[in-house]
């Protein structure tokens, strides 16, 4: 009897990204390996790169990583993003239909505000898609098909509800955080934390959605990420080692989720 399939859903944060790629090393450690990646924003860029090469990505995108972190905050012009992409990712050319692991990823489509989902046919080159997944408010907005789009986290900074869509019963959501750094006390109620509450009740919405549907989700998350700001690229090594330890406390239940009876799709 096959295993159950399950997908993986990787949040946006910028900065914060770096923790995907110990996630992503876990589980190439516990040999568990999605059958679909749904990302928005760097989860996307990440994923982009996962679904192509597999783990053998990972190298790559820590030396992009690096690459940008002196540019930090000014995280760049579109022609800056998209060379990135196109050459140092080698995404050039590549499509969601030709990746070897299923893509999916979200941008928010203006004036709408509403979620845009990318990766069925028939989709934009891979590479639009993630610099329209990824267009901060400080860029311009991307264009395809006459729409403009935003970052795809306006619209909801973990897509869950999109491989719940796809016919995902399983769900292994990497939660990043949202705009700004988690605050404890009363800095909590600074007047630009409301985003963040928005924000989290935002995702805590989508993941309760899920569940009510009698989706499995396990969540990926480590207070350690979401206390530094989403552009601390000085921290990438921290990042990635926390994302590794919250990937590893989850793995067990992961491997039994999956070795139980019953269809992880519809």
């Amino acid at each position: 009897m096959s295993r159950p399939r399950w997908a993986l859903v990787l949040g946006g944060g910028a900065a914060r990204g770096a923790a995907h790629l110990g996630v992503l090393g876990a589980l190439t450690e516990a040999a568990l390996a999605p059958d679909l990646v749904v990302g928005v924003s760097i989860g996307a860029i990440v994923g982009a790169a996962y679904c192509q090469s597999g783990p053998a990505a990972l190298p790559r995108l820590r030396t992009v990583a690096r690459t940008i972190a002196p540019e930090g905050r000014l995280l760049l012009t579109a022609a800056r993003r998209r060379a990135l992409l196109e050459e140092d990712l080698g995404l050039r050319g590549a499509r969601f239909e030709s990746l070897p692991l299923p893509l999916r990823v979200t941008a928010t489509a203006l004036p709408t505000f509403r979620r845009t989902v990318f990766g069925e046919s028939p989709a934009p080159p891979l590479v639009d898609a993630l610099l329209a997944s990824s267009a901060l408010p400080f860029h311009a907005p991307v264009r395809l098909g006459g729409t403009p789009y935003y970052d795809g986290g306006l619209a909801g900074n973990l897509p869950a509800l999109v491989a719940l869509r796809t016919g995902y019963r399983i769900l292994l959501s990497v939660v990043l955080g949202v705009v700004f750094r988690r605050e404890e006390g009363w800095r909590r109620f600074l007047p630009w934390k409301a985003i963040d509450a928005a924000g989290w009740a935002g995702m805590r919405r989508e993941i309760r959605t899920c569940r009510a549907a009698g989706a499995t989700v396990l969540e990926v998350y480590s207070p350690v990420v979401e206390a530094e700001s989403a552009f601390a690229f000085e921290c990438l090594d921290k990042f990635e080692e926390e994302g590794y330890k919250a990937a590893s406390r989850v793995v067990p239940s992961l491997r039994s989720v999956l070795a139980a009876p019953g269809p992880g799709a519809a």
